[in-house]
């Protein structure tokens, strides 16, 4: 179960509220003692942490195939009282995950948002982060999102805080923007 870090009881108390509201403990709970045919969580025994990466990456691909249809369908029922919600959730199919690069690929691909010989930098809310200039991308599955997206090579600025043990870097399409001023 996730525990937060902190000092404060009542907000401490507020995070696990949130978990528990939204489903998260009861997700991290099924998984932990989950068992099929394809999957027996007691033969593996998955660590907190790769439960919680987990839990991330159903959700991340729940959010992905969601649709017009099932949204309306969903709220319809809410409104009208329908008991039946949850149960049919349970029910509900996905696509199957598939890495193979897409069948249709590059007419798929969205378009890279950054060219080469942009400057970049990895955004973050600290003072400290990298920045470059593309050199290079490529369309790769990026796990962390159960997708195809574009991931970057970047060179480092010398004044970039890696620069010191490393002359170069990737970095997912979502993790970068633009760099306005040069950074010294």
């Amino acid at each position: 179960m996730l525990k937060p870090v902190c000092y404060k009881t009542d907000v401490c108390q507020g995070y696990q509220q949130a978990l528990d509201d939204f489903g998260i403990t009861q997700l991290l709970a099924k998984l932990s003692n989950y068992s099929d045919t394809d999957f027996d969580s007691a033969w593996i025994q998955p660590q907190q942490q790769e439960l919680e990466n987990l839990a991330a990456i159903l959700i991340s691909q729940l959010t992905d195939s969601i649709n017009g249809k099932l949204i309306a369908n969903y709220l319809n029922a809410i409104r009208q009282g329908n008991q039946d919600i949850l149960p049919s959730l349970r029910k509900q199919k996905f696509p199957p995950l598939s890495i193979d690069l897409p069948a249709n690929f590059p007419d798929v691909a969205k378009t890279p948002r950054f060219l080469y010989g942009d400057k970049l930098r990895w955004r973050s809310s600290e003072s400290d982060t990298d920045w470059g200039i593309v050199i290079g991308r490529f369309y790769s599955f990026a796990p962390h999102r159960c997708c195809w997206t574009w991931c970057y090579l970047i060179w480092l600025s010398s004044y970039s805080p890696s620069a010191g043990w490393t002359v170069a870097d990737t970095a997912w399409e979502e993790d970068l923007e633009p760099l306005e001023e040069p950074v010294l």
